[in-house]
């Protein structure tokens, strides 16, 4: 799985992005998403991977048997959360409507003054939680992560010359887990996506969508060896300019609650799923 979806290329030449970006910043994104339909149509037809692993999804996730408009929305919608970073990154989070559903749990979490390890995923939009946390909520906000997986993406992003709001702590480099320590120690909030495996690290089998499917352990043994408290975090598509950043504490048995969680959202919101993989692949 780790390697499946690491090896997959970018699509799309640089001047491609730099032209929808450019369009995006220019034209608004009313009429950036009606490109997004002959856009989503391409990769709807030129995308195999793409297009069976939504359909394998959605096979799990609904309750009814998938039509290909279901695999094209669910390319639309991950297509609309790409545009609506070149605006996230170029500070125009105030375009977006944000609900902020059961915030308290994250507040009072944030409150034992152990800094919070935030349970993320790559369901739904995880940029709109850094962007609300650093910019509105003015948190000093951490996110773990493998930068080369999205590198050529994220440079175009910044190419008005906005820098991110929220600092990146780069994942397989000496020195990381030690940076993550000392930023829980400053009490400062870490984010990190814990549905997908990283090469050869830990992992166990927990149902997922009626099938086993690997996952991490190494989040979990992060949060026991710093003792930060923990909270799962949703940051879901709504439609329109409309998100939903839903909180959740981590119950016992973490790593079982996490995928319980995951699923449950999965079901309820499964166009936000955008894991473009054989997830339940060997």
């Amino acid at each position: 799985m780790s390697g499946q979806w690491r090896g997959q290329r970018e699509r799309g030449s640089r001047k491609a992005i730099r032209l929808m970006i450019w369009l995006a910043l220019h034209c608004g994104r009313t009429a950036c998403r009606v490109l997004l339909v002959p856009i989503s149509t391409y990769f709807f037809l030129a995308a195999p991977l793409a297009r069976r692993s939504s359909r394998a999804f959605m096979n799990r996730a609904l309750d009814r048997r998938p039509a290909w408009r279901d695999t094209f929305m669910h390319l639309f919608v991950f297509a609309t959360t790409l545009l609506d970073r070149v605006y996230l990154v170029n500070g125009r989070h105030r375009d977006f409507i944000v609900d902020l559903n059961n915030e308290q749990v994250f507040l009072n979490a944030l409150a034992e003054g152990r800094g919070c390890l935030l349970l993320g995923s790559h369901l739904g939009s995880f940029e709109m939680l850094g962007i609300i946390g650093s910019v509105e909520k003015k948190l000093a906000i951490n996110v773990v992560m493998h930068v080369e997986d999205s590198a050529r993406l994220r440079d175009l992003l910044l190419l008005s010359g906005n820098a991110l709001p929220y600092k990146v702590i780069t994942l397989g480099h000496p020195g990381s887990m030690l940076r993550v320590k000392e930023c829980l120690e400053r009490g400062e909030v870490v984010g990190i996506l814990a549905d997908r495996v990283y090469r050869s690290e830990p992992t166990l089998c927990v149902p997922f969508l009626g099938r086993p499917a690997r996952f991490s352990l190494s989040p979990m043994r992060l949060a026991r060896i710093t003792g930060a408290p923990v909270v799962m975090v949703f940051g879901l598509f709504r439609g329109g300019r409309r998100y939903e950043i839903v909180f959740e504490p981590l119950g016992t048995h973490a790593l079982q609650c996490y995928v319980e969680r995951l699923e449950h959202h999965a079901r309820h919101s499964p166009y936000n799923w955008f894991n473009f993989y054989d997830y339940w692949g060997a």
